[in-house]
């Protein structure tokens, strides 16, 4: 067992959550005995099940007696009542980042961090070791497309990380090779300004055991390899593994990678500039750690890749309309995936963007607004508070507003999701193409788009 045998049962309270279920799964492929548990049900935490895990929705506080070991969400108050119950019987009790520091110390871990990209980076990375001849565990932010999970447990000597910057969460994990792909202003609701998040990106580089490649390509970057020193990769003339002659179609990307070790021509079964940056910072890592010999096998294997789901995922088409879904919830990231859009041969691009927390959209209003430079129609809805309460003069209508003044598409301020697909069904055409995008619940929308144009 990855734990050892005196912590045989565990029980995982919010293993609903996309980080919590991915360890708790890891934990029941290695052995232990897994139990868990959600304030609500759902998708995620019903699938715990095919791996033997014991789940429920709501509080059980009963069944928590007999653990060795609970392990809480942050996002879990101390008054809960499962967590009550096990202090009262003295069970120990962890935190995801001591679990995280925990299984790192014993798999050695590859990671992939930045504000964005690292779940695709992580992903990629996985693809890349299994062209190699290997077979990771890992665990990422997404669901593997091909896949159809977020983690897995293989070689114990292998471990693929997402680590994730929110609430300072990769601060806890051991390292032997890290990829960083950006670092912009974000989860500033935490850090409280951009110095204090760069200053964790390189607390977190400087104590990596083995190589850091960052995207020279991006100032945030630049300056953590300035501060911790490592491996360039990017577009940029002085990046050390050099990106060229970036192509590609509608759902692919090609380009040419240079370094000391070699040139290759690589082709990545997913569009967009910034996937052939995450492919070319997963290469650049195994190039560093390894042989010509493994990029190249490395770089072959990417051609497959089936990519992430909710990143530029193609959920359907109809009536001639295509619709894809993305989990772009940051104005970089929503630039990246309209220009990767912008590349295809679509009659519109049609954009619907639900804000994701309150603090982030007073923040970065305007420049949300910019985002959408490329978009022929664009409908915002109302915020997403997820884990923030709402504030007053914060909306969706602050994002529309801007994009108005700083675009030139058609903006519609679209409050509630459920209005959406009525209010625009009748005037998608074929050849259209709508981009859903948002951390929140927007990922629904997609199907109720393409059965109302099924039948329209």
């Amino acid at each position: 067992m990855l734990l050892g045998d005196d912590l045989r049962r565990i029980h995982v309270i919010g293993a609903g959550g996309a980080g919590m279920s991915g360890l708790a799964r890891i934990l029941a492929l290695a052995g232990h005995e897994v139990t868990g548990s959600d304030l609500v049900g759902g998708p995620a935490l019903a699938a715990l099940e095919e791996v033997g895990i014991d789940t429920w929705a709501g509080h059980r506080p009963e069944r928590v007696e007999g653990s060795d070991l609970v392990v809480a969400s942050s996002a879990v108050p101390r008054s809960d009542p499962e967590l009550e119950v096990a202090d009262s019987l003295g069970i120990e009790v962890w935190d995801r980042p001591r679990l995280l520091r925990e299984i790192t110390e014993v798999m050695p871990a590859l990671g992939a961090t930045g504000t964005h990209g690292k779940t695709t980076t992580s992903a990629l990375l996985v693809r890349a070791l299994r062209g190699m001849g290997q077979d990771p565990s890992f665990m990422v932010g997404g669901t593997l497309a091909d896949e159809g999970t977020n983690a897995g447990f293989a070689d114990p000597t292998l471990f693929v990380l997402e680590a994730d910057e929110a609430f300072g969460t990769f601060l806890s994990v051991a390292l032997r090779g890290l990829i960083v792909t950006n670092v912009e202003a974000d989860h500033l609701d935490h850090y409280g300004s951009l110095e204090r998040l760069e200053d964790a990106f390189v607390d977190v580089a400087k104590r990596v055991e083995g190589p850091v490649v960052a995207c020279l390509d991006d100032p945030g970057a630049e300056r953590i390899l300035e501060r911790a020193g490592g491996i360039s990769y990017g577009l940029h003339p002085d990046a050390q593994w050099k990106i060229t002659d970036v192509g590609g179609g509608d759902l692919d990307v090609t380009f040419t990678l240079r370094s000391d070790l070699g040139e290759w021509r690589v082709t990545v079964g997913q569009p967009g500039l910034h996937v052939a940056r995450n492919a070319a910072g997963v290469l650049a890592l195994i190039g560093t750690l390894g042989t010509a010999d493994d990029v190249s096998q490395a770089a072959e294997a990417l051609a497959g890749f089936g990519g992430v789901a909710r990143r530029y995922q193609l959920r359907g088409v109809a009536a001639g309309v295509t619709v894809i879904d993305d989990y772009a919830h940051h104005p970089t990231e929503i630039l990246a995936t309209i220009r990767t859009a912008r590349a295809g041969r679509w009659r519109r691009v049609w954009a619907i963007f639900q804000p994701h927390l309150y603090s982030r959209t007073r923040l970065l209003a305007n420049e949300f607004g910019q985002a959408f430079l490329g978009v022929d129609e664009l409908i915002v809805t109302d915020v997403y508070g997820s884990r923030e309460r709402p504030e007053p003069g914060v909306s969706g209508r602050l994002v529309a507003d801007a994009a108005r003044a700083r675009t030139t598409a058609s903006v519609r301020y679209v409050p509630h999701k459920t209005d959406v697909v009525p209010a625009i069904v009748d005037e998608l055409a074929e050849g259209d193409l709508v981009l859903t995008l948002g951390a929140g619940d927007i990922t629904v929308l997609p199907d109720e788009l393409l059965r109302a144009l099924a039948s329209r």
